[in-house]
């Protein structure tokens, strides 16, 4: 005969700030369930995705919430970088080369205009924080308008050059992208509208 241990309830009593008892009022209305529940839930939460939580000040907020925007319309997909590598230097080599980067061009354009009217998305630095999420290129803040993108190959350069020129010349900013080596680096042109 095996005997069922018996469930036991650890109480415990904890103190919480306005803001943080008005989030667990708007909680409460909008998921069914006991507040001790919910307690529960946000702490198993927690436990699995702490790694996250430890990450907030690196810029983890924003990242997260870029990566839901991105991946739940389905309009987006997570492409291996080899895989994004062996296309563009596919690309590269095609005779007909000249219509992918007019294609490009046009994606730039129709991204620009939902970045500045949907995401409000509206600064150089917002554009390039955006595309640092999507993996394309990590950003080395030179000053607060000149900034360094370092690419994970020299393959990607013309495809990010050509795509961050048509967005921000869309969004009405004029800027010069200069070319190195895996790296592209955007400085305000004298006449252009301020990142």
């Amino acid at each position: 005969m095996m005997i069922e241990k018996e469930k036991t309830n650890n109480r415990i009593t904890i103190a919480l700030d306005d803001q943080t008892s008005n989030i667990l009022d708007e909680l409460k209305v909008n998921i069914s369930g006991s507040q001790s529940g919910l307690i529960r839930k946000a702490i198993k939460f927690y436990y699995r995705f702490n790694k996250v939580f430890h990450q907030w000040e690196n810029g983890m907020e924003r990242k997260l919430k870029t990566y839901i925007e991105l991946l739940s319309q389905g309009e987006n997909i997570i492409l291996d970088i080899d895989h994004y590598l062996s296309i563009l230097k596919f690309i590269e080599e095609s005779p007909e080369q000249d219509k992918f980067w007019k294609i490009n061009k046009n994606i730039g354009k129709a991204l620009a205009k939902e970045y500045y009217e949907n995401l409000n998305i509206l600064t150089i630095k917002n554009v390039i924080e955006h595309l640092e999420t999507c993996n394309l290129f990590k950003i080395l803040y030179e000053s607060t308008n000149k900034f360094t993108l370092l690419l994970g190959s020299d393959i990607q350069r013309n495809f990010v050059k050509i795509f961050l020129e048509e967005i921000l010349k869309e969004m009405g900013f004029n800027v010069i992208i200069n070319e190195g080596f895996s790296k592209l680096i955007i400085l305000p042109s004298e006449n252009g509208k301020e990142a």
